[in-house]
């Protein structure tokens, strides 16, 4: 049985654990969420070299915002092509960005590199990035136009067409 000192002060505590609880919830500020007509939500994740890097770096350019996870044998898959159609519209002010969801760093570069892909790849270790984009399967493109507005989505992997016909529209 608990000593009336002990139960006292594990109900203070439990208390200001609440009152904190109420008040950090009480003073955030609602995150944006992805919607489509909407500015983009913004995300900072990591490169590989562990430098923060935000969606906003790349105004002024249409985004191609991809997910991704390593375990995701469509999303492995479907790189290469992505990476070629990065290629063709690099010159054209389209980027092509790959956020993998929740791998580790070693994990992650060594898909890059032996992908050996030349658009840049990204890290999103706690799922900030991705619960913001709402993203519920691997891989998911978002597709952003050069003013920063959200302006569409494929869940699953995208054709050539798809891809091209989207871009196009936003250029």
């Amino acid at each position: 049985m608990l000593r009336p000192s002990n139960t006292i002060t594990r109900l203070i505590a439990g208390a200001v654990l609440v009152f904190l609880c109420a008040l950090l919830v009480s003073g955030c500020k609602k995150e944006e969420s992805w919607k489509t007509g909407s500015k983009a939500p913004e995300i900072s994740v990591l490169d590989l070299n562990e430098k923060t890097v935000k969606l906003s770096d790349f105004k002024g350019e249409v985004v191609v915002l991809r997910f991704w996870a390593t375990g995701c044998k469509a999303c492995v898959a479907g790189m290469p092509v992505l990476d070629q159609l990065s290629k063709g519209y690099r010159d054209q002010g389209v980027t092509v960005l790959a956020v993998n969801m929740g791998g580790s760093k070693p994990l992650v570069e060594a898909f890059a590199k032996g992908l050996k892909l030349s658009y840049p790849v990204f890290l999103d270790p706690a799922l900030i990035a991705s619960t913001k984009y709402a993203v519920r399967a691997a891989p998911t493109t978002y597709f952003i136009d050069r003013k920063g507005v959200a302006r569409s989505f494929v869940v699953g992997e995208i054709t050539k067409e798809a891809f091209d016909k989207t871009v196009r529209e936003l250029m």
